[in-house]
């Protein structure tokens, strides 16, 4: 079973994130991307997106990249509870997309009954010489992605244990810029290539720049929690993806940039 090295544990735990590279072939990224190329995607609502949903039940080549020990066997060791699949999705990228900010341990959440100010599925800590994340996605990268320009991941730095809300704070103040676009003194990209491995933290407030290049941006994501985050949906080991099943997603940076 893939293990994380005390060095990618503390990276893991000082930036929220860790970059494994080359974990899958190219042989296994040109399946993947063929299997995504059979499947129907949907409109998620973000410009020139395309996203494929609930891979587990739909794909039986994605529910395998799922369940597939090079990711979980790194996972487990910072969720560090009996492991379940929350979601499986696949995007595709065209030029002039984005994803805006969102997650960040400090930001508000909205519920059907009001707004609160801590999101306990979305957390960063440690005890006993062990981390507990409740909510850790691993992203494989289908495409190659060297510059900014490409639409890199990118990320507020120590967001996964901030203390402060900042985006709802900056909408009050009526400023509707997007920090991807007009920048923040610690947002910070991350170039990868295809094959390699991203585990992140959702407690990370994260997001893409708006892509220049043409072509595709590829990349398959798998949300991973304990067993006991049985509010989404009934107990199981494994389910498909949860989004609409009675989850809120945190405060996003779309949720006020126009």
């Amino acid at each position: 079973m893939p293990a994380l090295s005390p060095e990618e544990l503390y990276l893991f735990d000082t930036t929220g994130f860790l970059v494994v590279p080359g974990v899958f072939d190219p042989s296994e990224v040109t399946g993947l991307r063929a299997e995504l190329d059979r499947l129907h995607p949907v409109d998620p609502g973000f410009a020139n997106t395309r996203r494929y949903d609930d891979l587990p039940t739909t794909s039986e080549l994605f529910a395998k990249l799922g369940r597939d020990e090079r990711i979980v066997g790194r996972v487990r060791e910072v969720v560090n509870q009996p492991l379940r699949v929350l979601e499986g999705y696949a995007l595709r990228r065209g030029r002039d997309s984005v994803l805006y900010l969102h997650g960040g341990n400090s930001e508000l959440l909205d519920l059907d009954g009001g707004t609160v100010g801590r999101d306990l599925s979305i957390t960063h800590t440690y005890h006993d010489g062990k981390l507990f994340c409740p909510y850790v996605k691993a992203l494989v990268y289908l495409s190659d992605i060297r510059s900014p320009e490409d639409g890199s991941f990118c990320y507020i730095q120590g967001s996964h244990k901030a203390n402060y809300p900042l985006l709802r704070h900056r909408a009050e103040r009526g400023e509707r810029a997007s920090l991807i676009d007009e920048g923040f003194p610690t947002l910070t990209d991350v170039f990868v290539g295809a094959g390699d491995l991203l585990i992140l933290n959702e407690a990370l407030m994260h997001g893409t720049r708006r892509k220049r290049t043409p072509g595709d941006r590829l990349l398959a994501a798998f949300g991973y929690g304990p067993t006991y985050m049985a509010d989404w949906s009934e107990w199981n080991g494994e389910t498909g993806d949860l989004r609409g099943t009675g989850y809120v997603d945190h405060d996003v940076e779309e949720d006020f940039v126009r």
